[in-house]
């Protein structure tokens, strides 16, 4: 049984799963962390339509990118977004990205997450008195970006 290593930071409705990755190309392997953003269904239920789950495969530079964004977001406010843009052969052009914000409405604040893809748009709110786990998410992918930075081709 293989040891599978996450961290998952959930709010009401969806969730952000962080897990090592590793792209090998080539002959070559790189490590990669991947954000899995999910939206909680009761079992068997459809998403109207639309995915389910996002995944979006970051490089380690870019997890580290996101960690300070995330801190600077949460200490300063404003939006902040990662645009990944890819074309498959024959294909027609995906878009994804990733944003980052600190909001304020109708009295109440927070942080959040969110993800889109086509017209798929998964976003995980977090509230103002979970502001410790956003940090924390922050802090996990900066750890995570300098461990995946360095990969032993044999053990990929």
């Amino acid at each position: 049984m293989s040891l599978r290593r996450t961290f998952t930071l959930y709010s009401a409705n969806s969730g952000i799963e962080v897990t090592p990755d590793i792209k090998i190309y080539r002959g070559t392997c790189e490590g990669m962390v991947q954000l899995r953003f999910f939206l909680i269904q009761e079992p068997g239920a459809a998403a109207g339509g639309k995915l389910g789950q996002i995944r979006f495969r970051l490089e380690p530079w870019e997890a580290y990118d996101l960690s300070l964004r995330m801190v600077r977001i949460c200490r300063d406010g404003g939006k902040e977004k990662i645009v990944h843009k890819f074309t498959p052969t024959g294909g027609k052009e995906m878009v994804t990205s990733v944003t980052i914000d600190k909001w304020e409405r109708a009295g109440k604040s927070g942080l959040g997450l969110a993800v889109s893809r086509a017209d798929s748009f998964i976003s995980v709110p977090i509230a103002k008195d979970s502001v410790s786990r956003y940090l924390y998410l922050a802090e996990f992918l900066k750890f995570l970006s300098c461990r995946q930075g360095w990969i032993d081709k044999e053990a990929a």
